[in-house]
């Protein structure tokens, strides 16, 4: 809520403090000062509605108390005269007999007295997001959308349970929108629906809540959909499952056509489940997509599907087109075998199997957040161009060039300056490898000399007689006492690039043997 305009009506001055406080506190809201009697309140308006509608605040909160004109009839009068503002009404006693007085007057609200922070901001926002909306119909910068039946209609349905039917239906509403479409997401897996999971999204309202209106208007929809920040419209399955029961075949039949009514795509989540409501989905929808994985549990279960619909009249096998997920070039079933077992149209896009690209914004709940450069968002993407959803240049996601060759040169760049580091560790590695090579040869050496002092030979060069070349005596010393003779060789560790560095380590080795010429016979 950013940036609403706020309006009151009361002649109660302690009411009138703690109103003006509490609106004050609500996040992006734009409180006026309380204005004390409806005669104020009325041309207040009425100034504000000669300069144009964007003048006029988005909510007005008026207090059943206001004087001289009774507050019912003070919304009445702005219902009518100023229809892009939503009224709330103020009351001690919001009984049912209230709140149904106040709808039928116009009001968009009921808000209790003493005052709520929670109940107030959920009336302001409501009632702002209505008033934002029908100035979006009545703007000539903005039309409204075309209020006929030629929005095209795409129901998803899965083989079974785990096959990616919600991710695909997902996707497929996010394509249509970023091509510049107005979209509408709808959940019909009445029982289990995910798509509030999926989008990260709280709710309140639910498909449930049309299913006893006979005449589901405009404003009925609005009130019941959620308005997504990544663009579709969301119309979602019940929080409790069990409420999936109201929604009947004939409710489901007004809901679609309602929306097929007010958004040029719409995109039905079936889910697995096949029940009354959403079998109106696939028997109306302009593409039936039955999504599968290219194994034998899932075929089976797609021929099931397939055949049921035929049995049931909802529709004919070859009406219907299958779209492979999970799939892979080493398969042993192909597209095209899955196309001869089922019956149906094969999608030529296919989905791969990649999981991990998944993974993190499944786990996060924000599915609308899938990198661009995912190869499942650009398979079920160009899947979207094939059954007509985007335009054929919109298969790939927007960008995607652009922002893929950056980051790979960023990638480039990186690594650039990384090689140096890593040559130097390698470097350094390596180094210590020769150093404690070098212990080794210093204790060897050490042994060799020992027995050649031992035995009255030349003791150094029995030392450096097995030496490699790179490795020479640094320090040499031999010792006798008690029948022993002692000798210490140390050696210079040799460096990886002779003349570059000196590396300052001498590593020494000490041996001894008894002293054969000392032995008396």
């Amino acid at each position: 809520m950013t940036g609403v305009r706020i309006l009151s009506g009361t002649p109660d001055p302690d009411t009138a403090r703690a109103l003006t406080g509490v609106l004050h506190q609500l996040p992006g809201a734009e409180p006026g000062p309380a204005l004390p009697d409806s005669t104020t309140l009325l041309d207040v308006l009425a100034r504000a509605a000669e300069t144009g509608i964007d003048e006029l605040p988005e909510v007005v909160v008026v207090h059943d108390r206001i004087t001289p004109v009774p507050a019912l009839e003070v919304i009445r009068e702005i219902a009518l005269r100023f229809p892009a503002v939503g009224v709330i009404l103020l009351t001690a006693d919001p009984s049912p007999a209230v709140l149904s007085g106040a709808m039928d007057a116009g009001a968009r609200g009921v808000a209790g007295v003493p005052l709520s922070y929670d109940e107030l901001g959920t009336r302001v926002e409501a009632a702002a997001a209505w008033a934002a909306g029908v100035r979006r119909h009545l703007s000539p910068q903005q039309p409204a959308l075309p209020a006929v039946p030629g929005g095209r209609l795409v129901a998803v349905a899965g083989a079974k349970g785990g096959v990616g039917t919600t991710v695909v239906a997902v996707q497929l509403a996010l394509a249509a929108e970023a091509a510049g479409k107005s979209t509408a997401l709808v959940d019909l897996d009445l029982q289990g629906g995910d798509v509030a999971s999926y989008l990260d999204v709280q709710f309140r309202r639910s498909v449930a809540d049309l299913a006893d209106i006979a005449d589901v208007t405009t404003r009925v929809l609005q009130d019941a959909m959620y308005a997504h920040e990544s663009g579709p419209a969301l119309l979602l399955a019940p929080g409790e499952g069990e409420r999936g029961e109201e929604v009947t075949d004939r409710a489901a039949r007004h809901v679609l056509h309602a929306l097929r009514q007010r958004y040029e795509v719409v995109v039905v989540d079936c889910g697995t489940q096949m029940t009354g409501a959403n079998a109106v989905a696939v028997e109306t929808a302009d593409t039936a997509l039955l999504v599968t994985t290219p194994d034998v549990v899932a075929v089976r279960a797609a021929k099931r599907m397939v055949r049921m619909w035929d049995r049931l009249q909802i529709r004919k096998p070859q009406d219907v087109v299958a779209a492979v997920n999970r799939h892979t070039r080493g398969s042993e079933i192909q597209p095209s075998l899955i196309a001869r077992i089922t019956g149906t149209r094969i999608a030529s896009a296919v989905v791969p199997a990649a999981f991990r690209e998944l993974q993190s914004v499944v786990d996060a709940g924000r599915l609308q957040d899938l990198d661009n450069r995912s190869t499942v968002k650009q398979g079920v993407w160009t899947l979207a161009a094939e059954i007509g959803l985007t335009g054929p240049g919109q298969a790939v996601p927007a960008r995607r060039g652009r922002r893929g060759r950056g980051e790979q040169g960023q990638v480039t760049l990186e690594t650039l300056g990384m090689t140096p580091l890593i040559l130097l560790v390698l470097v350094l590695v390596w180094q210590a490898v020769l150093a404690g090579y070098t212990f080794t040869l210093a204790g060897h050496a050490a042994d060799r000399a020992a027995r050649a002092a031992a035995v009255g030979e030349d003791a150094r060069a029995a030392a450096a007689e097995d030496l490699p070349g790179a490795w020479r005596i640094e320090d040499f010393g031999t010792t006798g006492a008690d029948g022993m003779v002692g000798v210490t060789v140390g050696l210079k560790v040799p460096v990886l690039f002779p003349g570059a560095i000196d590396f300052p380590l001498t590593v020494h080795g000490h041996a001894s043997a008894v002293d054969e010429e000392a032995v008396t016979p």
